[in-house]
């Protein structure tokens, strides 16, 4: 006689937070981030800045806690390894049109950062949850995903 055993495997998926809007106290009380890395996300920690497949800037004097992806086609840059990304803690990602959520973001491509852990979205149109999670693949459980709406007047 022989037994079979079936088992379903379901990852766990990454925690993805909407950070609220200033301006709407609602959002504020209702939220479910209970604490977020306010000095990562404010500018408040040295930063590097990729942009064209190329370091752009490097902000502080310390090394960077902070990657600010300001395109979308630069994220291949970051499966070469760097000094500059060994401390960093966040990855920030300029998304502006939803043709650059078409080609996804491979975490586990990435090479040189043992300290991630948050990516922070910053979107300039509607995105939802799911949209996110589609372009953010393979990224380890333990990385928080933070995005914010910014209406571009």
């Amino acid at each position: 006689m022989m037994i079979f055993f079936t088992s379903i495997s379901f990852a766990q998926e990454n925690n993805i937070y909407k950070l609220p809007d200033n301006s709407d106290q609602n959002s504020l009380r209702s939220s479910r981030i209970t604490n977020y890395p306010q000095d990562l996300l404010y500018d408040l920690e040295p930063s590097v800045y990729i942009k064209n497949n190329n370091v752009e800037n490097v902000v502080g004097v310390a090394s960077p806690k902070v990657l600010k992806l300001k395109d979308v086609n630069s994220i291949p840059f970051l499966s070469n390894r760097n000094a500059l990304y060994n401390k960093v803690e966040m990855i920030t990602i300029n998304v502006t049109s939803l043709s650059d959520l078409s080609r996804p973001f491979i975490v586990d491509d990435i090479r040189g950062f043992a300290n991630l852990k948050y990516i922070y979205i910053k979107s300039e149109f509607l995105i939802t949850e799911n949209q996110i999670r589609n372009f953010i693949q393979n990224a380890d459980p333990e990385i928080s995903i933070f995005y914010k709406i910014f209406n571009r007047s």
